[in-house]
């Protein structure tokens, strides 16, 4: 295994024991963010787009063609699932849906998988031109 797929792994379990206790209503997340301005859209941004970039990087930057657009694997995986596990918590008593979370996941997702295109870009060996 790879040095990425683990820390990808390992990133996907924090969220998880981010969002489960979340739900249950033993972890307030806004208690936690409230000292902070806006820190629970911070919050969105930095932990989606980071498991945006990890996915991302794990996966190589692969990404699926639709006609012209271009869109990476890693981010449209982790969008679809910010936004089904945003949309589930309409129906989650101890958790309350937000466009404002939405948005700043999708800002993440956008960001982050950006910074991983760059990255990928960087890592990849220089072509050997001939003498």
């Amino acid at each position: 295994m790879k040095p990425i797929h683990l820390i990808t792994l390992l990133y996907i379990a924090l969220i998880i024991l981010i969002i489960y206790p979340a739900d249950q209503g033993i972890l307030r997340v806004a208690a936690l963010t409230a000292w902070f301005p806006y820190g629970d859209k911070l919050g969105h941004f930095l932990l989606i787009g980071c498991l945006a970039f990890f996915l991302n990087l794990s996966l190589a930057c692969r990404y699926w063609q639709f006609g012209t657009i271009r869109l990476l694997r890693g981010s449209l995986i982790i969008l679809s699932l910010a936004a089904l596990e945003e949309v589930s918590q309409y129906f989650i008593p101890a958790r309350s849906f937000d466009w404002g979370d939405l948005s700043a996941d999708l800002l993440g997702v956008l960001v982050f998988g950006y910074l991983a295109q760059r990255y990928q870009h960087r890592q990849r060996p220089a072509p050997v031109l001939p003498d």
